[in-house]
């Protein structure tokens, strides 16, 4: 990958997840007048008796997609559901259609540290230029870097998303 200046990572552990401040930060870059394009995520942790929710949403169109599959009460452990999966990667295709001024991606999660997942539309997006704000676990971090490099912009806060985010678009201006 060429263009690694154009990716904000927001580096996270298990105790602390960023969908809240990465759904803040769209919604306020939105406010401002950004093409703001891509995926957020939330749901709820699981527990003994039951699977986790994760929903992801198309951020330009606010449709929603449960992506753990529904295995049924007596089902231990959760499974992303590839269907689902697959209609959201293609959400991002349609984001980069329209050429965001910046394209959020929910996770690089294992199936991206694996070569799957949505790891084609990662691609795609820098090999456009078009500025990515991603989340990614510490515990992925090394595979993030064998993908990317080690020159992406770090941001801990909703502010410093901004400003990396209003920085890029002034420059594609």
């Amino acid at each position: 990958m060429s263009e690694t200046r154009s990716i904000c990572i927001v580096v996270y552990d298990r105790s602390k997840r960023p969908d809240s401040m990465l759904r803040h930060t769209a919604q306020r870059l939105r406010a401002m007048g950004l093409h703001v394009g891509g995926l957020l995520q939330d749901g709820k942790p699981g527990d003994i008796s039951s699977c986790a929710t994760l929903v992801l949403e198309d951020i330009g169109t606010g449709r929603r997609i449960q992506v753990f599959e529904r295995r049924g009460a007596e089902a231990l452990g959760c499974r992303l559901d590839p269907s689902g999966l697959a209609e959201a990667a293609g959400w991002v295709r349609e984001a980069l259609a329209t050429s965001p001024d910046v394209l959020f991606i929910n996770r690089f999660g294992h199936l991206e540290a694996e070569g799957r997942g949505i790891l084609h539309e990662i691609g795609a997006a820098a090999t456009a230029g078009i500025p990515m704000v991603i989340a990614v676990s510490q515990l992925l971090l090394p595979q993030w870097h064998i993908f990317a490099g080690h020159v992406a912009f770090f941001a801990t806060t909703s502010e410093q998303i901004e400003s990396w985010s209003l920085a890029q678009a002034a420059a594609a201006s």
